[in-house]
């Protein structure tokens, strides 16, 4: 059965926003640069655990566990911040991470956390079964750090120089990553017409896109 098959549900997807979820589905289960492929399907479960519960309060969100079998202490806590309680996230907590992790191995789990969060925010934006995880392929990271960054005042180094705004480099450190979540904000956020300040052949306008965006930033506390 093909994945991400939203007519089975009833509801007529773009084609685009189908393929651009597989895509990221495939490349959470494979190897990463610093992650296996099971690390990294295993960083998408409790991802998707903590923000199922992420309207309750930290102390009564039950049967998220605070260690996993493959993943470190600290990327626990780490996925569950970024997915559930990004408020709680600052320049301090981030910085005793990447003195843990590595700053590459840091984003590469920021990136897959956000991945999986905006496919699962999709699903239940529409009101359908969220996809069953990915099986994790087989594999070692490469180890691989992209050149060309440099200390740009973030959290992390940032891809330099670089002509868009500062959140299509955010995941610069893992490029491939970064590629699979903007592919997935390209076709959901219809980028291809981003230049275009009037739409007239979508169910919203632009103001009103903007406008529902604007407001789910403010409701997840983002603080870019």
């Amino acid at each position: 059965m093909t994945i991400f098959d939203y007519s089975l549900h009833g509801h007529e997807v773009p084609e685009v926003i189908a393929q651009a979820h597989r895509a990221a589905w495939a490349r959470i289960a494979g190897p990463g640069s610093w992650w296996t492929g099971s690390q990294r399907v295993e960083v998408a479960r409790v991802a998707r655990e903590a923000r199922l519960q992420r309207n309750d309060p930290p102390w009564l969100r039950d049967g998220i566990s605070a260690a996993s079998e493959c993943l470190p202490e600290r990327v626990v806590d780490m996925v569950r911040r970024i997915a559930a309680d990004v408020h709680s996230i600052d320049q301090a907590w981030a910085g005793v991470c990447i003195e843990e992790l590595g700053d590459a191995a840091y984003v590469e789990i920021c990136a897959v956390t956000v991945c999986i969060t905006a496919i699962d925010a999709f699903a239940e934006a529409l009101g359908v079964p969220l996809e069953e995880l990915p099986q994790a392929l087989p594999g070692e990271p490469d180890g691989s750090r992209p050149e060309g960054t440099a200390d740009v005042g973030a959290f992390v180094p940032l891809m330099e120089p670089f002509a868009g705004p500062n959140v299509g480099r955010a995941l610069s450190l893992a490029p491939a990553d970064n590629a699979a979540f903007f592919g997935l904000v390209g076709s959901m956020y219809a980028m291809a017409d981003f230049q275009e300040l009037v739409w007239s052949d979508r169910p919203l306008n632009r103001p009103q896109v903007e406008l529902v965006a604007a407001r789910v930033s403010a409701i997840n506390e983002c603080f870019y």
